[in-house]
């Protein structure tokens, strides 16, 4: 048979006195464990992110594009000058050309970074100052602007072109006009007297040794014209066309050989 144990009210008080006991060290526990872990973990969290937006409030850009147009992005601490920065960028840069990113804070920029692309180091400088002088002696500007490379200098068109070979145009018996041929060799030296300003062209004609030597050289001289006035009606100027005498071909060579006109590079 077995036995119930009955227990008298002061026992069952005393029973419950420690159970209450038992319970609040528990919950003193918790809470303390809590406090220490769970606490902690969140105040780094939040203090962490916190920091994060300070940090990031606390730098601004002034950020230039290829076009010219600078935006403005970060804090300011209040509106005047959010308004002062806008206008300022504004009278020198155009209303248009300036994009307002800007916003205000408590937590007002301590930096400004100025990025972009600039084509000079006095340029580069030039922004520093008007950076300074839009968000106040206070701000620290870094200037992190690149400086384009000079382009590299050109060569001498000269030294970069092959001078052409002087150029000979055939003239028919006691006749002046220049046939199609002619016109492709005085072609040749127009172009590179058009890719070389500071070239001149070199105009001389020639004549065989027989008959009158004087219409001779009369016709050596018309024949020289004709050549110029190719080089005028191409846009060749006056000063840059040289003639010069006329010359007697010797020694009895090809009778058309002689009826010719040189066209070189001076």
């Amino acid at each position: 048979m077995s036995r119930l144990s009955i227990r008298s009210p002061e026992d069952w008080r005393t029973y419950d006195f420690w159970n209450l006991i038992i319970a609040l060290v528990l919950a003193i526990a918790v809470i303390g464990f809590w406090i220490k872990y769970g606490g902690l973990a969140a105040s780094a969290c939040c203090s962490g992110a916190s920091a994060a937006v300070n940090a990031a409030a606390a730098t601004a850009v002034a950020s230039w594009d290829v076009d010219g147009r600078v935006t403005l992005t970060g804090v300011v601490k209040d509106d005047a000058s959010h308004k002062r920065i806008i206008e300022a960028a504004a009278a020198k840069y155009g209303a248009g050309n300036v994009v307002d990113r800007l916003t205000v804070d408590r937590n007002f920029s301590s930096s400004v970074v100025l990025a972009g692309e600039v084509a000079s180091v006095a340029e580069k400088n030039a922004r520093s100052e008007w950076a300074r002088s839009i968000y106040g002696a206070g701000v620290a500007i870094d200037n992190q602007l690149f400086v384009k490379a000079p382009p590299l200098p050109l060569q001498p068109i000269m030294a970069a072109l092959v001078v052409p070979a002087t150029e000979k145009i055939y003239f028919l018996t006691a006749n002046t006009e220049i046939d199609q041929k002619g016109r492709t060799s005085i072609t040749r030296i127009v172009e590179f007297l058009n890719a070389t300003p500071n070239a001149k062209a070199v105009i001389s004609g020639f004549h065989d040794s027989r008959g009158d030597k004087a219409q001779n050289e009369l016709l050596a001289k018309d024949r020289a014209k004709s050549v110029r006035d190719e080089l005028r009606d191409a846009g060749i100027e006056e000063g840059r066309i040289v003639m010069r005498r006329p010359q007697q071909t010797l020694g009895g060579g090809s009778l058309t050989e002689a009826r010719r006109v040189e066209l070189s590079i001076e």
